[in-house]
């Protein structure tokens, strides 16, 4: 049996905040969605969506019966996710636009495998991890 994430659904209380994090963060694009009967965005990369994010203010006064009960749509989250891990290709673009867009991140290799993580922190206690190669990270000077 295999698996693939095909996408990440996200509670949010500030849907443009969320929004703009993952398009600096990224590269996402707020993209096409179907037309849920609840406020949401989805994020694409390329040609799919990978984050559905949802709108759990007061406001959003559509069927939230979709997501479950109206009280666990409206809560942001349910505390099991830590974060949100992503394979990475351009160490050097991510760590860029990180800093040009002023988010703060940290970085740390993991024993023994040496895949190399880049960690930022997103709006509402949201963090994200990037995975890459060793041999795709370059060599301090």
């Amino acid at each position: 049996m295999e698996f693939a994430i095909n996408h990440i659904l996200i509670n949010t209380k500030d849907m443009a905040a969320m929004i703009l994090f993952f398009e600096q963060s990224l590269d996402l694009k707020n993209g096409p969605r179907p037309p849920f009967p609840f406020i949401g965005a989805w994020l694409w990369s390329k040609d799919a969506p990978i984050i559905h994010l949802v709108d759990t203010t007061p406001a959003n006064q559509g069927d939230t019966s979709y997501l479950k009960s109206k009280e666990i749509a409206q809560r942001c989250g349910t505390g099991i996710i830590d974060h949100i891990a992503f394979g990475g290709k351009d160490y050097a673009a991510l760590k860029a636009r990180l800093k040009r867009h002023q988010l703060k991140f940290f970085e740390r290799t993991v024993p023994l495998t040496r895949e190399h993580q880049l960690f930022v922190d997103g709006p509402e206690g949201l963090r994200i991890e990037v995975q890459f190669q060793m041999n795709e990270i370059p060599k301090p000077e």
